[in-house]
């Protein structure tokens, strides 16, 4: 394709090829000039060029003027720009053309003056050449500028943008698929043209990028762990089981097992946690010092024989199921906070069912306390939530009751609405009736005053019971703060029944490494206890040394020297005799105990680091260190099979238990693809509200519904499902209790593994301190009171479950508001 004429063509007439790349020109003015082939005279230069090139090239006329011309002149640029404007203009051209060329003619010399400034005339051709060589060779290369959305991505650029794909597909629940949609291509391509060569493919993303991550969580959990394992089905009907590690007040799910087929009996359940147990020893290289699981028939059996398989293993049921437990046997032995319970469940779901009614109410609660409260309803899988929505019913009192006294007819006219069957008029009426008698009894608000009263310190203890922080000192003490609470309540049949449930759950345990470890805690030492605890500091010495045995009796890859045993344990029997006397290398710790416990008022670790450096304590600091650190729940566990269950859905129903397993770790990393869970300090009022974002006990995520349905609604909407979750409480109670009978020889037994140790001894057997009743440990004076923090009135997790009670309820949304969002509430 032939390159475009230049502007200057526009004023001359094309002949034919002068030589291979020049054609012959000839000047419009001067043809114009010479008339022999204009007509009409004035004729433009492009109406005469039109008309000569439909001339043929020998036209007479034409040959005629280009022979009064003189010739042509060479279709080269300069040449005919000469023509024009040169030192002998043409003086037929016109202005158009003069001024055309004269702009050509300034541009070729701007341009020559820019490429004089860059380079010398060289003389020497060869010499020019070799200098444009080396000069091309040693001149920085040309600096290109990207502007906006075209700028490209670095390598270390595109590395990071992968990894935070798989952070916000983990986050956000993405499926893996999510990369390759073409609309979320289209997206990031509106930020930046060269997205996709950042965007990693869906088998990258679920598959190198995982693995990766994965790995790099592997490096962080070579620490001496705690174990603790739990169950949860899947949609695809998979019974799965999770093996937590847990250290420094942080718990990590390192295992997912999918356990279908797998024996629930004792002996099958030993060996079960045995293998759990060794994996995690060689895959970690930790030493796992207790081992805590559900307190079911099997788990129970399993946990046990394992103690006597393994006598240096710690032992213990989840503690924070306790509350859970504790919390039937109250509905059990106080029948009447039972009835009482269930009528404000009930109620609480009248008024929120209908929506006429409820506005009434809402209404009264606007002109009494001008402000509008949502109504919380109880949740079966969050234990506290029974606590909050009687809490909150107390709170709205006197507005309701000034509604069901005054407006009963239009309550009962809003709830009739147009209703026309006479027996459906006459249910509602008797319902409408029923639940205003209620409202408005004086007894029903005392009753569920008190009822409130007894199950606030239940929920707070299985708040505190949860956290991955929680201490076995503080296990010991929520005991003892509920065994007081209810020894001093008015009802003597309610006191009596709890007390007795209270010290059965506390006998189950090991109270061996509990006592111990609150006598180590060196803010409390021996100062909780009552004055008929009987202790001293020779049968705790016996106590602590029995204990410090059997977790040193674990068998070593290599023997320890002879004699090392006996050095270790005199150490620790003299340090800790120091530290009961408050000499020695502990002399001046009563002395800055208070300022020490101020600047860290629950951090008892600090003191005993500090004294590791002492040579004649240290091995009592490490021993101490190691019991206060841990942690008698499975808290963690049951979030991981929370954020099981998002995970999995029945859309997602075909990721592997492995990809799982990988997802769910990655998530519980401190590597930033999911904001870390941070450690909570249980008895700091501004963390109680985090303390309530607890799902229930297991078993309830172990429905068989079939998941392809919809979602069943947790909310206890009635009677009938109040008394049916009752029930199950109820159980569960029964059943433990019935394992525990069962088993009362066998822990006796287990209790005195270990006197002999690793050194060999057969002294005689002290006589045993434990088992030892609360009564005995807490009951007359104490020294220091068992106090129990106040929580907030209202905390997130009723926020929570006001956003669960308005979703029930057919409310239409606010303008702009979104199904779920939780926008209209505010903490």
């Amino acid at each position: 394709m032939p390159p475009p004429e230049g502007p200057q063509w526009e004023f001359f007439h094309k002949g034919p090829l002068k030589n291979k790349s020049q054609h012959e020109a000839y000047c419009l003015g001067c043809i114009r000039h010479h008339r022999q082939v204009q007509n009409p005279p004035n004729d433009t230069d492009a109406a005469l060029k039109a008309r000569l090139e439909a001339l043929p090239y020998n036209d007479a006329g034409f040959a005629q003027a280009r022979a009064a011309m003189g010739g042509h002149v060479r279709g080269e640029k300069s040449a005919m720009i000469a023509h024009i404007i040169g030192s002998n203009p043409c003086p037929y051209t016109s202005a158009k053309a003069k001024k055309t060329a004269t702009t050509l003619k300034n541009k070729g010399k701007a341009a020559a003056a820019a490429s004089d400034s860059e380079e010398d005339e060289e003389p020497n051709p060869k010499r020019r050449k070799l200098f444009q060589a080396v000069e091309k060779v040693m001149k920085q290369p040309e600096l290109v500028v990207y502007r906006g959305a075209n700028i490209p991505f670095s390598k270390a650029e595109i590395e990071r943008v992968r990894e935070q794909f798989l952070r916000a597909t983990v986050s956000a629940n993405l499926p893996f698929r999510w990369v390759e949609d073409g609309e979320i291509i289209k997206l990031f391509i509106m930020f930046r043209s060269t997205a996709c060569d950042v965007i990693p493919s869906r088998d990258v993303l679920s598959g190198t990028l995982l693995d990766a991550a994965w790995r790099e969580v592997e490096k962080q959990l070579q620490e001496v762990l705690n174990k603790k394992t739990d169950g949860w089905k899947d949609p695809s009907k998979n019974l799965l089981t999770g093996v937590n590690l847990s250290t420094g007040g942080k718990s990590y799910l390192v295992d997912l097992i999918q356990s279908n087929g797998h024996k629930k009996d004792g002996k099958s359940m030993c060996t079960a946690f045995l293998a759990m147990i060794d994996a995690a020893e060689q895959k970690y290289h930790c030493a796992v010092i207790l081992f805590v699981c559900d307190n079911d028939g099997g788990s129970q059996r399993g946990r046990k024989d394992a103690v006597i398989v393994r006598p240096w293993l710690l032992v213990a049921p989840c503690c924070a199921h306790q509350g859970q437990l504790i919390l039937a046997d109250y509905f059990r032995v106080n029948e009447a906070a039972s009835d009482i319970a269930e009528q404000a469940t009930t109620a609480i779901y009248w008024i929120v069912s209908h929506d006429g009614v409820k506005k009434i109410f809402d209404d009264i609660q606007f002109k009494k306390c001008f402000v509008v409260l949502v109504y919380v309803m109880a949740n079966m899988t969050r234990w506290t939530t029974h606590y909050l929505a009687f809490r909150r019913l107390l709170d709205l009192k006197i507005p309701i009751r000034f509604a069901a006294m005054g407006m009963r007819a239009e309550i009962l006219e809003a709830q009739l609405g147009a209703e026309k069957n006479a027996k459906a008029i006459k249910k509602i009426t008797a319902q409408v009736n029923e639940q205003c008698d209620l409202l408005e009894s004086i007894e029903f608000w005392s009753g569920l005053q008190t009822v409130v009263n007894d199950i606030e310190p239940i929920c707070y203890a299985t708040n505190i019971n949860q956290s991955d922080t929680t201490r076995l000192d503080q296990v010991l003490l929520t005991f003892a703060g509920l065994y007081r609470h209810f020894s001093a309540h008015k009802d003597p049949v309610v006191a009596k029944g709890m007390m007795e449930r209270i010290e059965k759950r506390w006998r189950a345990l090991d109270q061996s490494m509990f006592v111990i470890a609150m006598v180590l805690n060196p803010y409390e030492c021996l100062e909780r206890f009552g004055d008929k605890v009987g202790l001293n500091a020779f049968n705790l010495n016996t106590e602590l040394l029995t204990l410090y045995r059997r977790i040193r009796s674990r068998p070593r890859p290599r023997p320890r020297p002879e004699g090392e045993d006996a050095r270790a344990e005199k150490a620790v029997s003299a340090a800790f005799m120091h530290y009961l006397a408050g000499t020695g290398d502990f002399a001046s710790w009563n002395q800055h105990k208070a300022s020490f416990q101020d600047l860290h008022p629950d951090e008892p670790h600090l003191m005993w680091e500090q004294m590791k450096t002492c040579k004649d304590v240290s091995e009592l600091a490490g021993f101490a260190i190691m019991l206060l650190d841990l942690v008698v729940n499975q808290a963690s566990n049951e979030r991981s099979f929370s954020d099981l269950k998002i995970k999995k859905t029945a859309l997602r129903n075909r990721l592997g238990t492995k990809k799982l397993e990988k997802i769910i770790r990655t998530e519980n990393m401190a590597a930033g693809l999911v904001k870390e869970r941070t450690a909570r300090e249980n008895h700091q009022e501004s963390t109680v509200p985090d303390l309530l974002n607890v799902p229930r006990y297991a078993d309830a995520l172990e429905d068989d519904e079939d998941e392809g349905s919809a979602r069943p609604s947790k909310v206890i909407k009635s009677a009938a499902a109040w008394r049916v979750e009752l029930k199950k409480w109820i159980k569960d109670a029964q059943e433990e209790e019935a394992e525990n009978a069962l088993d009362t020889d066998t822990d006796d037994d287990t209790s005195a593994l270990g006197n002999s140790g690793a050194t060999g001894r057969k002294a005689k057997a002290p006589p045993k301190l434990f088992p030892r009743s609360l009564n005995i440990l807490f009951g007359g004076v104490l020294k220091k009171p068992v106090g129990k923090p106040r929580r907030e009135q209202f905390t997130r997790e009723v926020l929570l479950m006001e956003l669960l009670a308005a979703e029930e309820s057919d409310e239409e949304l606010d303008d702009g508001a979104l199904s779920g969002s939780g926008d209209e509430f505010e903490e």
